[in-house]
């Protein structure tokens, strides 16, 4: 089972039933959940090859009891891509992790972006490496809307895009220069990065940036879970590009 992946909870599977990317081994389902998923006009579950099954068979499928709501999906695993197989030139918007390696983290990120239209993610190969279940599951089905881009070397990443005319802006919440001063021109290609909670972006990272901004904070807490940062990064500046 090392190629395939269970993708379960139902807008983690039934995204991926609607996803016509993903190869479906086979899926298992409670009488409940199969009749709520065969109500649903754009599913056609009975092309699927399908188990009937009580909800305790899919709890002893899946470690720590995660909540699966009576479906399990076990599916070939996401395609990645390599950053040299990649064409960037409709992205007018990249988000880029700095080593957020968390699968619950990078699920959300995954949810937020996929919930404003951004589409095009870049991280390290340790991305492969990753629960893709924990991560479907807290993507909410977003994960199978997102292009997965991975570079063995983030920072030779950075410099081709610079090469190829992307703005590189990072976000830190040390930065002198906040977000709200910022000016995002419709035309404009950006890479927004991201670090690590806590750590931040690497040294390294940030003297690769074009600029740097920080979010404001009127709270005694100035550091922001960093799918929370993402989203209001991307509430400002999609207006400008739709």
């Amino acid at each position: 089972m090392n190629n395939y992946v269970y993708l379960y909870g139902h807008h983690a599977a039934t995204h991926a039933l609607l996803n016509k990317d993903r190869v479906i081994k086979e899926i298992f389902i409670t009488k409940n959940a199969h009749k709520k998923i065969a109500e649903n006009n754009n599913i056609d579950i009975n092309k699927f090859n399908t188990k009937i099954v009580e909800s305790k068979v899919i709890n002893g499928m899946l470690n720590s009891h995660q909540v699966h709501q009576g479906i399990l999906v076990v599916s070939e695993k996401k395609k990645i891509i390599t950053i040299n197989d990649y064409d960037f030139s409709n992205s007018k918007r990249v988000i880029f992790l700095d080593n957020v390696i968390d699968p619950r983290n990078v699920g959300a990120i995954i949810r937020t972006c996929t919930a404003f239209n951004c589409k095009t993610i870049i991280t390290t190969n340790k991305f492969d490496q990753l629960d893709e279940g924990i991560i479907a599951k807290a993507s909410s089905g977003g994960l199978e809307y997102t292009d997965i881009i991975t570079s063995n070397n983030l920072s030779n990443c950075l410099n081709e895009l610079k090469k190829n005319k992307f703005w590189i802006i990072g976000f830190d919440s040390e930065a002198v220069s906040n977000i709200e001063d910022s000016v995002f021109n419709l035309q404009d290609q950006i890479v927004l990065i991201f670090g690590e909670e806590g750590k931040g972006m690497r040294n390294l990272t940030k003297k690769l940036c074009d600029v740097t901004y920080r979010i404001n904070t009127i709270g005694e807490i100035k550091s922001l879970n960093v799918s929370v940062a993402i989203g209001i990064i991307l509430d400002k500046i999609t207006p400008n590009f739709g």
